[in-house]
């Protein structure tokens, strides 16, 4: 059967099933949604140990493909048309492609005649509670293979380590509240698909919340402004293409410094805002110190060098029994920044 005809298939499937819900959720509010360290960690893992260079783990809607996590590729999501995975919703079990280009469902698909040029397939199906797969863990290989029986089982476990992961929201009240309250089109507005987190407008959207919530429960809340140190000169010195390999290395480890419902947005073109709900000033400064380590002691590789990149980071926070309006916070981490920028830049400024 042809590729096309499994796509046509697998839109049938979802348009008549549409009103699903994935765990308290839609399945398109997968969508748009941001990096989430539980699901990096899987598919890091998965490149590891079944030894491919590309692993995903994806949701699809009728006629995207979305990819929550993606190791090895820079994808954010295809058309449904242009994807693999429809061969494995449609039989809804372990699909294994040894060689795409002698398999007549796969030897003329875009993502095997054109770059990346795949030549090994497998994915695992994710299902819902009810039975119906809503996107897959698959891998990638650009040379032909064959899994082994134990690779086959290891896929299968990562597979319902990733299923369970989908079911289960983790992410911050403000960021749930914002994804169930706008649809995947809205969403798209207000997220970078460069660094798959939230942009500015996500930002600002998420702080005011935030800051909102803080002071109806007065709680802390704390906010850190982080800026790459000498990012022109990465630039300069490796192009535009590697500077934006970096940003989207450095977004993944500030994203792995954090904790679950702390809440990591591209603010700028180097620039990035860290939101720290029922935080104090003490316990921030601990989580900013553990990402700035991060990133110091993790070099960048690019395919011609090694970049070694560092942040200066800007602190301030709301404590309890404080008023503080989202002007005034965010001028004080605007200047604890350009403090610690003035001061050797690679530390910790907390506003005065």
């Amino acid at each position: 059967m042809k590729a096309d005809t499994a796509i046509t298939k697998l839109t049938r499937t979802i348009a008549s099933t549409s009103t699903l819900k994935l765990a308290g959720m839609h399945v398109v509010d997968v969508f748009y949604t941001p990096l989430e360290e539980r699901f990096e960690r899987i598919t890091r893992l998965a490149r590891r140990a079944l030894n491919v260079p590309v692993a995903a783990i994806t949701c699809i809607s009728t006629d995207r493909q979305w990819f929550k996590s993606v190791a090895g590729w820079a994808v954010t999501e295809l058309p449904v048309s242009h994807s693999l995975c429809p061969l494995t919703l449609e039989d809804n079990r372990i699909c294994v492609i040894n060689d795409t280009q002698a398999d007549s469902r796969t030897a003329e698909h875009p993502l095997v005649v054109n770059r990346p040029n795949f030549r090994f397939y497998a994915g695992y199906p994710l299902q819902e509670s009810s039975g119906l797969a809503v996107g897959t863990l698959c891998v990638f290989d650009t040379k032909p293979r064959e899994f082994t029986e134990e690779q086959l089982c290891t896929l299968h476990d990562l597979g319902e380590i990733a299923r369970h992961e989908l079911l289960t929201n983790q992410l911050s009240d403000a960021q749930s509240e914002l994804i169930s309250k706008l649809g995947a089109a809205r969403r798209e507005a207000l997220f970078d698909p460069l660094t798959r987190i939230w942009n500015r407008r996500g930002a600002g959207a998420l702080l005011r919340s935030s800051l909102q919530k803080a002071q109806a429960d007065d709680s802390d809340i704390s906010v850190c402004l982080l800026d790459v140190d000498n990012f022109k000169e990465i630039n300069d010195t490796h192009g535009h293409q590697a500077g934006d390999q970096v940003l989207r290395k450095l977004a993944a480890m500030l994203v792995s410094s954090v904790r679950t419902d702390d809440i990591i947005c591209r603010y700028g073109g180097d620039e990035f805002l860290l939101i720290l709900p029922q935080t104090s000033a003490t316990d921030a400064s601990q989580i900013a110190e553990r990402a700035r380590r991060t990133v110091s002691e993790s070099p960048v590789q690019i395919r011609e060098a090694t970049v070694k990149a560092s942040v200066s980071i800007g602190l301030a926070a709301r404590h309890r029994g404080t008023e503080v309006t989202l002007d005034e916070l965010l001028k004080q981490i605007d200047d604890a920044l350009m403090a610690c920028k003035r001061e050797g830049r690679n530390q910790i400024r907390l506003a005065s």
